[in-house]
């Protein structure tokens, strides 16, 4: 399944950035590869509220992996300020979640609160 993390560096990352310019996409892969997966792309965008993107292709059952090594080891560098992972659905295996959805509305499966 496709994966989808971005963050934020921390000041410590940038000023690394600066002080020794390098292409990180070898150690992000091998850092994915490591927990089971293959990393897809990486970006860096550095003009906004999110610095960088990863998408990578992880099973599902190493997903947890992930969220540990991100939380652990790779916010533990100083480098990185946040992290988050979030699954990345193609817009064509949506369209079964979405017709799903429309059989669960139809059932009244959720009702929207009201006011009192």
């Amino acid at each position: 399944m496709l994966w989808v993390s971005y963050g934020k560096l921390a000041k410590e990352g940038i000023q690394g950035m600066v002080a020794k310019p390098q292409n990180r996409a070898e150690a992000v892969g091998k850092l994915v590869m490591a927990l089971g997966g293959k990393m897809i792309s990486y970006h860096l965008l550095l003009n906004g509220p999110i610095d960088f993107i990863i998408v990578s292709d992880i099973p599902d059952d190493k997903i947890a992996d992930l969220t540990l090594v991100n939380a652990m080891l790779v916010r533990a560098s100083g480098a990185i300020e946040s992290i988050a992972t979030v699954p990345a659905i193609r817009a064509e295996d949506a369209v079964p979640q979405m017709q799903r959805a429309q059989q669960m509305a139809s059932a009244m499966a959720y009702q929207v609160p009201t006011k009192t």
